[in-house]
């Protein structure tokens, strides 16, 4: 009981939320840093790999070859010198038959790439754990890239912005979905968007004819993995000839050709692939392929690519629930799934004077039509085929969210954490994703 003459005292209500700000920003401040070292690449990609490989575990083939583990078979192929598979799979879908023989469809760099492995472990290797290795890589990639946009002076960005920014693409972002996956859609994608990370980051850090080489081998090898990934290139092309425009034109040149080789390099040897397989150098084999049954309707009316399937996959790829159905998968609107790329419309209005910012955005527009014409969204959790433009879309993204508040940023990134982390429990819990 209080004596006579003293007051009981009430807090007021300012108080309170002066207390829970406080608690808040605490909060962030432990948040960011526990986030921090994931701005490491080595960090960033033990601790993604780490995931990828428990997330595996867990699957209906922990950590084994998957029914559709297709590039090992390529890969054998080709180490027994012929371009069409030699053994049986156990899955058929998707794979092209003719003139009595079975290839695929897919560019074939993912399967150069696992030769090795085929070498010595045979067609059994696991397609599960090479793609998580794949995965975890473009996450220590991805954290290269915005250490490389911050020592440039692109996109200046403190260590804990960066790492949110990591944690967003490896834990909040569709590539949560594919890299425990598996299976050749799924390793194709990761390997071509690794590919262009691989690009974007030597043309930012490495200067000098070598650093323009080393960015015409990833494309080259980007293209071999998915040709519409070429499109990437459209802005490096800029910021390249930008940063180097005070070198003499015989320099320059000859950098320009050290890029462009391997890429005509690469492009001739698709023709001659595709040549040899079916007789005509862009002929990719699809009008042969074993598609999904629900898709054939669509594809004997309209054809692979259509602007009848734009509506469709707009809708799917921007604006859907990732709990509605289409064909046999998934999908969801890109920006509600992983908001923190908000911030690229955000970035072209603020830098709406620059160069460099608008050269990203058209290159995201030029890579976007292969997606937004093709016959399917992608079937599965979340927009897949809009990996194809992260790469521009994080730099946008840094170039965007410089002032924005960590706490804010660290919000987005729970969100989008939990929104993957559902649809990874999802997809594990439904038999036909």
């Amino acid at each position: 009981m209080s004596g006579k003459g003293q007051a009981l005292e009430v807090p007021l209500p300012a108080d309170g939320v002066a207390r829970g700000y406080g608690a808040l920003r605490g909060l962030s401040e432990r948040l960011g840093r526990a986030l921090a070292p994931l701005a490491r690449p080595r960090v960033a990609f033990l601790v993604s790999l780490l995931v990828y490989l428990l997330r595996a575990g867990i699957s209906r083939t922990p950590l084994r070859h998957t029914h559709a583990a297709y590039f090992n078979y390529l890969a054998d192929a080709f180490l027994h010198g012929q371009l069409s598979l030699r053994l049986p799979t156990e899955y058929e879908l998707d794979l092209v038959h003719h003139a009595g023989k079975v290839y695929l469809y897919w560019p074939p760099f993912p399967a150069v790439l696992v030769m090795p492995l085929v070498a010595l472990f045979g067609v059994g290797v696991s397609d599960v754990v090479y793609t998580a290795v794949f995965g975890a890589i473009t996450i220590a990639l991805t954290a290269k890239l915005l250490a490389a946009l911050d020592e440039t002076g692109v996109a200046p960005l403190s260590a804990e912005r960066r790492a949110v920014l990591v944690a967003t693409a490896a834990f909040g972002s569709v590539v949560l979905i594919l890299a425990p996956r598996g299976e050749v859609w799924y390793t194709s994608q990761i390997v071509g968007w690794g590919c262009v990370l691989a690009a974007t980051v030597a043309a930012l850090a490495v200067r000098g004819r070598g650093g323009y080489a080393l960015v015409g081998l990833a494309f080259a090898c980007a293209t071999a993995t998915r040709v519409s990934l070429l499109f990437n290139g459209l802005w490096l092309a800029y910021y390249l000839l930008r940063r180097d425009r005070r070198e003499p034109l015989r320099w320059r040149l000859g950098a320009a050709a050290c890029a462009l080789a391997p890429i005509a390099a690469t492009l001739l040897l698709l023709g001659w692939y595709d040549l040899a397989r079916f007789g005509r150098p862009l002929e990719m084999g699809i009008p042969w392929h074993n598609m999904d049954a629900r898709l054939r309707a669509d594809y004997l009316r309209y054809g692979y690519f259509s602007v009848h399937y734009l509506p469709d996959n707009l809708y799917f790829h921007f604006v859907a629930s990732p709990l509605e159905t289409f064909y046999r998968g998934m999908a969801g609107g890109l920006f509600w799934m992983t908001p923190v790329l908000l911030a690229t419309p955000y970035a072209v209005w603020r830098h709406r004077r620059s160069l460099l910012a608008w050269s990203v955005a058209l290159t995201c527009a030029l890579v976007y039509p292969p997606i937004g014409l093709i016959m399917s969204p992608g079937n599965i959790y979340g927009p897949r085929y809009l990996l194809d433009l992260l790469p521009p879309l994080l730099v946008l993204t840094a170039l965007g969210i410089r002032r924005w508040r960590l706490d804010l940023l660290q919000a987005l990134l729970l969100f989008s954490c939990a929104v993957y982390a559902f649809g990874s429990a999802l997809v594990l819990a439904l038999p036909f994703t």
